[in-house]
């Protein structure tokens, strides 16, 4: 997708959805400054005041559940080299992460898969218990795998076994997973609910 339509895509998500729901963009969607994050539709904005990281995990066709990488580069002033580095608990107040299934041609021919739609809402203190985002005790990752509700499907489709270790973060992350319509609306009560962490 085009860089202007994901970032004008999902703007209009927050209007239509958020905005409604009574919450103000106070800083408007703009593209990550990570070039490379362009490849999960990487944005940054604020929502009342709080800041926030998106991104749009990847359908991998050999494992079930979707995958994101979440870093930045070093300053140039703070570091030697520009290898990347996890994100920090100044960098967010919340990660946004879609997610949908894969689509009935990946499935293969003749599968017959309902899309599914989705948005995680962590909030930090959540990324730094799960040592996603670095802190003191953690020296945070640069990516991970999210698991839907729908993971386990993906397994009737011919992928790997969903694994007890998959099965285990994915009962973490599932309170934090909001429905998204195939209308693109979502559950404002749920929504007021995450974003309240």
């Amino acid at each position: 997708m085009d860089i202007s339509n994901y970032r004008d895509e999902f703007e209009s998500f927050l209007v239509n959805e958020l905005v409604p729901a009574g919450f103000k963009i106070t800083k408007a969607v703009e593209l990550d400054a990570v070039p490379e994050s362009c490849k999960y539709e990487a944005l940054v904005f604020s929502l009342d005041e709080k800041r926030i990281v998106y991104r749009k995990a990847k359908v991998t066709p050999d494992r079930p559940g979707a995958f994101l990488a979440i870093w930045q580069r070093p300053s140039l002033a703070n570091s030697h080299d520009n290898k990347p580095t996890p994100l920090t608990a100044d960098d967010l107040d919340y990660l946004f992460i879609k997610v949908e299934s894969c689509s009935s041609a990946a499935a293969g021919e003749g599968a017959m898969y309902n899309a599914k739609s989705g948005m995680f809402i962590f909030p930090v203190s959540l990324l730094i218990e799960k040592g996603i985002v670095s802190s003191t005790k953690n020296k945070g990752k640069t990516g991970f795998r999210v698991f839907p509700p729908w993971s386990q499907d993906r397994g009737v489709i011919g992928t790997k076994v969903f694994s007890a270790s998959g099965k285990k973060t994915q009962r973490w992350q599932i309170p934090f997973f909001l429905a998204i319509a195939e209308n693109g609306s979502i559950d404002a009560g749920e929504l007021k609910k995450l974003l309240s962490h």
